[in-house]
């Protein structure tokens, strides 16, 4: 009798994937495998759905079999499958870089509405996501990043030429421990804020594969504030700003507190969610 080998159609994979991704609590299931499916077939997610009917090579089966199965155990998708979106476009990450979250385009949606500026500085640039959207955006003529270890340089480097952008300095730099020799007309970072007694609370995925020194200070979760605020003066230029993402609504009143003592004024902008995600700090 010879042995029938089941046909799976792109569309039958998706049904199937979303309800098993579903099952195993994960979130944003039926979108994960569609990421899956366009890396394995090389298409665009629109593609999916005009060539839904589509049957997939054994060795295309295979190799989203690897993917899910990783992805069972934990793994971050973006991990996987090598890139993340951050402000409608892809980046490349690893297990050297955080992975850009959504909520962090509402440093960009900021910057846009004060306006392009001449000197930008990202402190702790990770992917490089903000400085080179900031720099597709033409939100500054002269844009600076730096980060603390030379494996994440390496990687926001590769999104430099992935994204064609050969005008950012990027430069391994420990921004608690030295100064900066010039100042500049904005100052943006997504900073570690996670308190040390607070990293093993985190999502399974966020605690075993974003770096730790993305995620916390090693702290109380304001070394970062606590610094660019004593060196407000000597980092931003007359008429400047800084502009920080938060950890959420419970870190608003630590946040005031740390800035109002160098007198300095601040404003809260609050995400999609609902939630207050970033601070922009003034004299």
């Amino acid at each position: 009798m010879a042995i029938v080998v089941k046909k799976w159609r792109i569309i039958d994979l998706i049904n199937w994937g979303t309800e098993h991704f579903s099952s195993k609590g994960i979130e944003n299931s039926r979108s994960e495998i569609e990421w899956f499916l366009c890396n394995v077939l090389n298409f665009e997610r629109i593609d999916l759905y005009v060539k839904f009917e589509n049957q997939l090579k054994s060795s295309e089966l295979e190799k989203l079999r690897k993917m899910i199965k990783r992805r069972i155990n934990g793994e971050p998708f973006q991990h996987i499958i090598g890139k993340a979106p951050f402000y409608g476009r892809d980046f490349i990450v690893n297990k050297n870089v955080f992975i850009p979250r959504p909520e962090t385009g509402i440093l960009i949606d900021r910057l846009k509405k004060n306006g392009k500026v001449s000197t930008l500085l990202d402190v702790g640039t990770g992917s490089g996501c903000i400085a080179i959207t900031c720099a597709l955006e033409n939100l500054s003529e002269n844009i600076y990043a730096t980060d603390i270890k030379i494996e994440t340089i390496n990687v926001a480097q590769e999104n430099l030429q992935l994204h064609r952008i050969n005008d950012i300095q990027i430069t391994c730099h420990d921004f608690i421990n030295n100064d900066f020799k010039m100042s500049y007309d904005v100052v943006v970072s997504n900073p570690p804020y996670i308190a040390r007694d607070e990293v093993e609370s985190l999502q399974r995925e966020v605690r075993n594969y974003d770096p730790k020194i993305a995620l916390s200070d090693g702290d109380d979760g304001y070394v970062f504030y606590r610094c660019f605020a004593k060196r407000f003066d000597k980092l931003i230029n007359s008429d400047g700003y800084m502009l920080l993402e938060i950890g959420g609504n419970n870190y608003k009143e630590g946040v005031e507190k740390i800035f109002n003592k160098e007198n300095l004024k601040v404003e809260f902008f609050k995400d999609l969610q609902g939630d207050i995600r970033s601070v922009e700090v003034r004299k």
